[in-house]
């Protein structure tokens, strides 16, 4: 036995210990380097990549036996052991290729599960439409002028909330979506105050603020005479110097009530009112000019004639119903330095549709005291509820019982 050193072969590996113990495993003892050198390679499945490997280049002993590891020797000649040698590598290679395939079958497993659970969830149908519950839901909340926002924030409560057979059922789907808008609606809480209790109204021009002052202002007298408690003691002033006829109109209010009203162009004479009267009144009520909500000029002024040290006014926001969203937004904004608690959503009568106020009460994080309804004075005029809100909507089959029992007076 010799070694034929006409027939070099090679073979690789990351250093000449692999490649030693490579040939050792397929030859025994039964073979020679004759010479080795590194080498760039392309290595991975398709031969992208390329990385330094040992290349050694060796010779067998002829008729060299061969032990498979099945505990038989099998006498190979050099084309047979070439042979086995290249099936090996193209077993390895096929290996590698169906773990690759596995793994990106189950890659592709996996995506089209979390598709299908988007679908079991009613998020979306395969062409992109929304689920008919949701469609309708949006198209309803529309017709009652919600903002797109305010929509957008039901609709997403409504996938989260439902899968698809709970989405089949519209009666459902709108009883959870009217207690989700109820949810949304904040109701100021009614204050105690130690007298004189000042009320402020502001807001823009038109919105009826001095109607507004007059009905609270009667009804104080009303509310004293219903509960057997003594008739309060009122103040009434004006500092709306800018409305022709405001000082003549609120002036017949206050003959009807039995009072004088005071008229005031600053803080100085705000104050001197409040002193005159704060030890024997009740009731402090502030009608003020109506602005625009871009006057930023004259919502200063106002601001600086109330800013009255001991005042400690409640101050009100007065919007109408009817405003659209994008003006209430502005209102907000602006009138933000007077520094207004709540709202009074007024001529609620001219409307039917005040999920615009809804939506952006809810987006400015504000709350409503009063609605009114009219211009009769003492009447047209009621604390605002969360029920007599929802009773309100229109298209949505309202379950009264359940929602008495959710928002109604504990």
């Amino acid at each position: 036995m010799g070694y034929d050193e006409d027939k070099k072969l090679t073979i690789y590996g990351d250093s000449l210990a692999e490649c030693k113990q490579k040939l050792s495993d397929l030859y025994g003892h039964n073979w020679k380097i004759i010479d080795q050198e590194n080498k760039t390679v392309p290595y991975g499945l398709f031969k992208m990549r390329k990385k330094m490997q040992k290349v050694v280049t060796y010779v067998v002993e002829h008729h060299n036996v061969y032990n498979s590891g099945s505990g038989y020797g099998d006498v190979l000649s050099e084309e047979e052991r070439l042979e086995r040698n290249k099936q090996q590598i193209l077993q390895a290679q096929q290996d590698v290729f169906m773990k690759a395939q596995i793994n990106q079958m189950s890659q592709t497993l996996e995506e089209m599960r979390k598709d299908m659970n988007k679908k079991l969830e009613g998020m979306q149908s395969v062409s992109g439409e929304k689920h008919p519950t949701i469609t309708k839901i949006a198209e309803l909340l529309g017709q009652n002028e919600f903002t797109y926002n305010y929509i957008q924030m039901i609709e997403e409560k409504i996938k989260a909330t439902f899968p698809l057979d709970q989405l089949d059922d519209f009666k459902l789907v709108q009883r959870y979506v009217v207690d989700w808008i109820g949810e949304s609606i904040s109701i100021a809480p009614e204050k105690v105050f130690r007298p004189p209790h000042v009320i402020i109204i502001v807001g823009p021009t038109g919105v009826g603020k001095t109607t507004t002052i007059a009905k609270l202002a009667s009804n104080t007298i009303l509310d004293a005479r219903a509960n057997g408690q003594p008739k309060p003691e009122l103040c009434i002033i004006t500092i709306d110097t800018m409305r022709v006829g405001a000082l003549e109109q609120i002036s017949r209010f206050g003959e009807i009530l039995g009072k004088n009203v005071m008229k005031a162009e600053s803080s100085t004479d705000v104050l001197k009112i409040y002193d005159q009267y704060k030890d024997h009144t009740d009731f402090i009520f502030i009608d003020t000019s109506g602005y625009s909500p871009n006057d930023s000029s004259h919502i200063a002024e106002m601001k600086n004639i109330l800013d009255v040290d001991g005042l400690n006014a409640d101050v009100y926001l007065s919007i109408t119903g009817s405003t659209k969203a994008s003006d209430l937004n502005v209102i907000l904004r602006n009138y933000e330095p007077m520094a207004y608690e709540s709202v009074i959503i007024t001529k609620a009568d001219e409307t039917k549709q005040i999920g615009n106020v809804i939506s952006v009460l809810y987006e400015k994080h504000k709350s409503i005291s009063y609605i009114t309804d009219g211009q009769q004075v003492p009447h047209n005029i009621r604390r605002a509820t969360v029920v007599d809100i929802l009773k309100s909507l229109n298209g949505f089959d309202i379950d009264r019982i359940h929602i008495e029992d959710k928002f109604g007076e504990k």
